[in-house]
């Protein structure tokens, strides 16, 4: 298949899955739900009247790149085009974002010299386009993730779960690099022990908190709160995370000046970290993302293409 297509659902189905999600505490089906158009309230219940978003990679020559298998470096650079489809009836900005070994990088596209570590590019309705990438590697990293935010821009105030839940999705393509010297990083990583360890049936793979019980949604808050964020597990094997934070869509310290925090979480099982929302000059969106199975990504394994993305956050200051 070309591209991974983000398809929509009913407003109605929509607002059945986070009903039982917060009667039943089972966090699966929020994954399972997909895209809903942002702005529509409409209570028609046919998907074809919303839309899809397609997005892929293709090499340099147009083929397709399957997710999670190794891309082709010249000269310590990748050098690839991001295809996405707007397939909805309105105007959509987008950010694209580039992170190695989960660390955000800059990147070149198209023609022009300058590096960046985010672009912003607006699609019309039903459009496509490609976006040519070039980004510079080094020689011992392992993974290359390409993140597409939707909405960038787009501030959510207000407890609304429908919006919530299509902005907290994260559009990525993992991929690896250098896979014969993978290993050696797996065996460098350091995790972090969490603050507390839970077992409650609350297992949302990455949820920003201010309950250790519950899982609190936080729409707005201050700077420099102090909050808790958990990590969670409802399969029945454990599984590993890298934990980034973005502010304004660039990478900021998790906790403690930890850019990625890794760790892992037995089965049926959530870790809970205390952690400080980053100052900000004016109202800023924050969110957590987490990629399990890092370092693992294989195109056999759809687990390790996966990237989970918290609520966002919108960070104001004190003032």
């Amino acid at each position: 298949m070309k591209k991974y297509y983000i398809v929509a659902l009913s407003v109605l189905l929509l607002l059945g899955v986070f009903y039982w999600f917060y009667s039943s505490s089972s966090p699966k089906e929020l994954r399972t739900s997909d895209m809903v158009d942002i702005e529509q309230e409409s209570e028609v219940t046919n998907a074809a009247d919303y839309g899809s978003i397609g997005y892929g990679l293709e090499n340099l020559k147009g083929k397709v790149i399957d997710e999670g298998s190794t891309l082709n470096s010249t000269d310590n650079e990748v050098s690839v085009v991001a295809s996405v489809d707007n397939d909805i009836d309105e105007d959509r900005k987008y950010a694209l974002l580039v992170f190695e070994d989960y660390k955000q990088v800059k990147f070149k596209v198209k023609n022009k010299e300058q590096d960046i570590n985010k672009y912003f590019f607006d699609m019309k309705p039903n459009s496509s386009i490609n976006i040519k990438v070039s980004v510079p590697i080094r020689s011992d990293s392992s993974e290359l993730t390409f993140v597409i935010v939707q909405k960038p821009e787009y501030k959510l105030k207000e407890l609304d779960l429908i919006k919530a839940g299509i902005l907290e999705q994260v559009l990525s393509m993992r991929f690896s690099i250098n896979k014969a010297d993978s290993e050696k990083n797996v065996k460098n990583v350091k995790e972090v022990k969490p603050d507390a360890i839970v077992k409650d049936g609350l297992n949302e793979n990455i949820s920003i908190t201010n309950s250790q019980e519950k899982l609190q949604s936080i729409m707005t808050e201050k700077e420099d709160k102090k909050l808790k964020f958990s990590a969670g597990n409802e399969t029945n094997a454990e599984i590993g995370y890298a934990i980034i934070a973005l502010k304004d869509w660039e990478q900021v310290a998790v906790k403690d000046n930890t850019d990625v925090l890794y760790t892992t979480v037995p089965p049926e099982t959530r870790h809970l970290f205390d952690f400080k929302l980053p100052e900000v000059e004016s109202e800023e969106n924050f969110q957590l993302i987490a990629f399990p199975l890092p370092y693992e990504v294989s195109p056999d394994n759809y687990e390790s293409q996966q990237t989970f993305g918290s609520f966002r956050v919108v960070i104001q200051d004190k003032e």
